[in-house]
């Protein structure tokens, strides 16, 4: 009988064995294992549409309290991840509810996170003794270490999108969390304060024609930026040659991201008009807020319409397309960490 690769016995099996009983692994026949030849991201896109959660958002309401909970949030676990909660690699997102008179308790982490109002109207957050007010729109920030709590006063319940790269922290082993007193009243009574001083700053429009310039790290002073604002800036730019307008939201003293481990971005697609396909080792979760379109990412094709979720994993070439209507997209991703770690790639594919 003739002998196969699996019946023949390696020249260097003794020593491959005498390597792994002192804890010592051969490079030679497993380098790929740590050199691959291009990234393979475990997950590939997915969307999350606002019709399936939004009829579950009531039963959260009415369902979960506060009393003895963090938070009231539903975060997009994608299957891929096996369980894990993960929205994809470093990132993840939720929609967080308030009913009227609820208080989420403050606390901080090393983790940095945003908030996007989706429909928050009479809802606040308060970060580190600031009152950001959560219209529709409006990016309020909670970089690492900073107190935060969520009130909402109104008569209706709110809701908002979170994201945060608590995966990416936690991969690190450095979370750090603090939670708050529920008694302490004083933490609510505060008004914008400093916040006021930055209304009208922390964005800035990026075109295929100009460059960005370095990043030099360090966490925006301004936490809230509102979605008026941001909507009449993308309103005044000019589109780029794909017809599509990108701003980006920015540390207002520095040009740089708003805080070092994630970086936000509002992009408004032109009707009928697709960008070109583009790749990037980074991550990307995009939150439609307002429009109908459709995105191919890898071999997905995705049709969304506005509150829809959707994810772009790393290396995964992705292309956007308004129907019936300019469409606008608020983008959360973590390309900044890669920029600093020198580990920024990206390709577009066309002229």
């Amino acid at each position: 009988m003739s002998q196969t690769a699996e019946t023949v016995e390696r020249s260097d099996a003794a020593l491959i064995a005498a390597l792994a009983e002192i804890h010592y692994q051969p490079l030679w026949d497993r380098y790929q294992r740590i050199t691959p030849l291009a990234p393979n991201a475990r997950d590939g896109a997915f969307h999350w549409p606002w019709r399936e959660i939004e009829k579950l958002t009531g039963r959260a309401g009415a369902e979960v309290g506060l009393e003895d909970s963090e938070r009231r949030a539903v975060i997009m676990c994608h299957p891929a991840f096996e369980g894990e909660i993960v929205t994809t690699s470093n990132l993840i997102s939720a929609f967080t509810v308030l009913e009227p008179g609820d208080r989420a308790v403050p606390h901080r982490h090393s983790a940095a996170a945003i908030r996007f109002g989706v429909q928050s109207e009479g809802a606040a957050t308060i970060v580190n003794g600031r009152r950001c007010d959560m219209l529709a729109g409006d990016l309020i920030l909670t970089p690492p270490m900073c107190w935060h709590g969520h009130i909402n006063q109104s008569d209706h319940q709110t809701i908002w999108f979170d994201g945060a790269n608590m995966p990416l922290v936690c991969g690190l082993d450095a979370n750090f969390f603090e939670p708050g007193s529920r008694d302490d009243g004083d933490f609510w009574k505060v008004d914008a304060g400093a916040e006021r001083a930055w209304e009208f700053s922390g964005l800035h429009p990026l075109s295929d024609r100009n460059e960005t310039g370095d990043e030099t790290g360090g966490a925006t002073p301004k936490f809230h930026y509102p979605g008026a604002a941001t909507r009449a800036a993308l309103s005044a730019m000019p589109p780029d040659r794909d017809g599509s307008k990108l701003l980006r939201y920015i540390n207002p003293l520095t040009g740089d991201a708003v805080m070092a481990t994630l970086d936000c971005y509002a992009r408004r697609l032109g009707a009928g008009m697709e960008t070109r396909p583009r790749r990037a080792t980074h991550n990307t979760i995009c939150l439609v807020t307002s429009g109908e379109g459709r995105s191919t990412i890898g071999d997905e094709t995705i049709e969304w319409s506005q509150n829809d979720a959707f994810s772009i994993p790393h290396w995964h070439w992705a292309s956007h397309r308004a129907i019936g209507g300019d469409a606008d997209l608020f983008v959360l991703t973590d390309r900044v960490v890669f920029e600093r770690l020198g580990l920024l790639r990206e390709e577009f594919d066309g002229a």
